[in-house]
Formats: C-alpha cells, structure tokens, sequence
C-alpha cells in the first residue's frame, strides 16, 4: 500500500477550499443581511482585474435597504488604500438604491464595509462595478471576510 505524505495532503486541501471561497461574479450583485445588534458589519473584498477590456480605473457601489421596513438604515463604506467614501440608502424597502459611489484605485483590492444605523436585523442588496476610465465592465472577484 502507497502511503501519501500529509502535508502535501492538508496544503492542498487548504488551498482548494479557500479558492472555493472566491466567486468571480458576472451578475455584480449580492444580498445580505445583518444581524440584530446594532454593531454587525459584513466586510467584503472585490478584486478588480483586466479581463481583457481594460485596466480597471474604479469600484463603483451603490446599496438598498429590504424588507424588512425597520428603524435601521443600512451603508455601505468603500474603501481602497486611504481612500473612503460611503452612501445610505435613505429610503427602507422601496425599489430604488443609493447615490452610487465610486473610489479610484486601479487593478487591485477595494473593501467594501456594510453597517446600520441602529438595533434591528436587516437585509440589504450590494450593486458592485469595477470599471475602466471609460465605465467598461472590468473583472470582478469577491471574497466575504466576515458576515454577521
């Protein structure tokens, strides 16, 4: 009987599930929710790339508050290197998002930060771009870091 080696074994298993956890994205959309205490987060990396339309120039995101209509607004905060800009979706539950935002940043990793204004669990949908400096759709990579 032929004996594999352990280690080679976990590294690989470990590599293939963290490669599980990125999702490249072609509908650039997510749905969420947050939970009840007035302290949850979910932090999401996008990773823009050239997937042959171009270098990517800009993250652009945009956020809506579901149902249900409760007390809480949800944000969204978009941040690339020591830059931040953020919006609320002022309006809970109807069909509209946000004032779209956008940070520049080139190919590369942007973090996207969604919170609530108060206690109360929430759900909310992300609208998510990276683009080049002539708005064409770049590629596009998310990774949830942390979902409460």
């Amino acid at each position: 009987m032929k004996q594999i080696p352990l280690k080679p074994v976990l590294v690989t298993m470990i590599l293939l599930t963290a490669w599980g956890q990125t999702n490249p994205v072609s509908a650039h959309d997510i749905t969420g929710s947050l939970g009840k205490t007035n302290t949850a987060i979910d932090y999401i990396q996008v990773q823009c790339y050239n997937d042959g339309n171009g270098s990517n120039d800009h993250l652009e995101v945009k956020i809506k508050d579901l149902a249900p209509v409760a007390a809480p607004k949800v944000s969204i905060q978009l941040t690339r290197d020591n830059t931040t800009t953020n919006a609320t979706d002022a309006i809970d539950g109807d069909a509209g998002y946000s004032p779209a935002v956008s940070v520049k940043g080139g190919d590369g990793y942007f973090y996207i930060t969604i919170d609530k204004t108060a206690t109360g669990a929430e759900n909310y949908s992300v609208q998510f771009h990276c683009k080049t400096s002539d708005d064409q759709h770049t590629g596009t990579t998310i990774s949830p870091i942390s979902d409460q």
